[in-house]
Order: C-alpha cells, then sequence, then structure tokens
C-alpha cells in the first residue's frame, strides 16, 4: 500500500484527478515561514506552525497532514510530489525527517513536480529518510548549510538561508521598488520564482520593507 504526498492541495487535486485510485495526503505546510522545531508535529512545533500561518489550532490541524503521518508505517510506500523551489525543498526536509523519526520501511520514491500546481513529473528519484532529522535540525534550526546529496534540496537550501536573513535579495528588492503593493507583490513573484513563495509572503515582504523605510 502507498501513499502518494503532495505538495499541496492543487497537486492533490491535479493527482486525483489522473489517479483517482490514489490514497492521496496534501501535505499544506509552509515551513518556509516561522519558526519550527522537533519533534516535526509534536505538540510545540504545531503552535509554532499556528504562529507562522496566522491561524488557530483548529484550522491548522484541519489542514495539516499530522493525523494520518501518525498511521505511515502501516504504507510499504511513500510517493513524494514536490517541485525544485525554495518552498518545496524545506517542506520535503521536514517531511523527510518525519519520515526518519517515525523509523519508516518502507521505500520513498521523490517525483519532481513542474512548477505550476500541477502534477506532471519531471523526473523520479529514490531517496532514503535516513539523515534528513540533522538535515531538519542543520537548516530549519539552526538555519545553517548543509548538503543532502541531493541536487534538488542542495540547491534550494541556500536559497532558503538567504531568505530567512531579515535584510535579503527579496527585501532589497521591495526596498527599491518604485510601484503600488500590487505591482511590488506581482514583481517579487515574478523575479523570484525560484522560492517559491505565494502571494501573502510576497504581500508581508512589502509592507514589512515598507514600514522600515
Amino acid at each position: 500500500m502507498t501513499l502518494h504526498i503532495a505538495s499541496g492541495e492543487c497537486s492533490a487535486e491535479a493527482l486525483r484527478s489522473e489517479h483517482p485510485d490514489y490514497d492521496i495526503l496534501p501535505f499544506n505546510e509552509a515551513m518556509c515561514e516561522g519558526d519550527a522545531c522537533l519533534p516535526v508535529f509534536g505538540e510545540e512545533f504545531c503552535r509554532l506552525r499556528t504562529e507562522a500561518l496566522g491561524v488557530t489550532m483548529q484550522e491548522y490541524m484541519q489542514k495539516s497532514p499530522a493525523q494520518k503521518l501518525k498511521n505511515i508505517n502501516s504504507y510499504d510506500a511513500a510517493e513524494l510530489y514536490f517541485d525544485h523551489d525554495m518552498f518545496c525543498t524545506v517542506n520535503a526536509i521536514t517531511l523527510l525527517a518525519y519520515l526518519e523519526a517515525a523509523g519508516f520501511g518502507g521505500d520513498i520514491c521523490f517525483n519532481l513536480l513542474k512548477q505550476d500546481g500541477r502534477a506532471d513529473v519531471l523526473s523520479r528519484s529514490r531517496l532514503c529518510a535516513a539523515g534528513y532529522t540533522r538535515a531538519y535540525e542543520t537548516v530549519l534550526l539552526r538555519r545553517a548549510p548543509y548538503k543532502t546529496g541531493f541536487d534538488v534540496f542542495d540547491r534550494a537550501i541556500p536559497l532558503y538561508l538567504e531568505y530567512k536573513k531579515e535584510d535579503n535579495a527579496l527585501t532589497r528588492f521591495a526596498r527599491s521598488f518604485a510601484g503600488s503593493e500590487t505591482q511590488c507583490i506581482c514583481a517579487i513573484l515574478e523575479n523570484f520564482r525560484e522560492f517559491g513563495i505565494g502571494d501573502v509572503a510576497a504581500r508581508r515582504i512589502c509592507r514589512e520593507t515598507h514600514r522600515r523605510k
């Protein structure tokens, strides 16, 4: 039995339309925002995530994959569907750290998706969860460089470390942008696609940056 874990609702819906018989779970996280801790999906972790996302605990748990992932060891395999950007990379590292901590012994395959919200698979790679708790601790908790040995992740990790700086490439862009807030949001989304952030994060960057001017 295989659990298919999609990066979010859009890719999960696209996957369901192509494979209605699949057991599909949208990951529904935004680990590049806010703080994190160990254990993944523990009580303190969930509290920090509600703060980062600006939702109640009830709202968070309704969308969180935490409940279903508690039963991960009833599956023989996990198929992961994420794209190559920073947003997806830190989510995937978090998921793999959880799988390692849970002692998941099934096969894990990473399906690289196009960055368009659909479920078109560009490539498939076998992964092992061993070592990803250390990657999670180093990158998301200590915010230090780390090499996982998987090219997709290793290209995106430096972007996350840049993103978490108070003064980063996106804030500098927003600070120098002369147009309206809406134009600034659109420009950030267009010029920093490799970060994979959405309009909510881009709006926050624009507003926080302009408040500091």
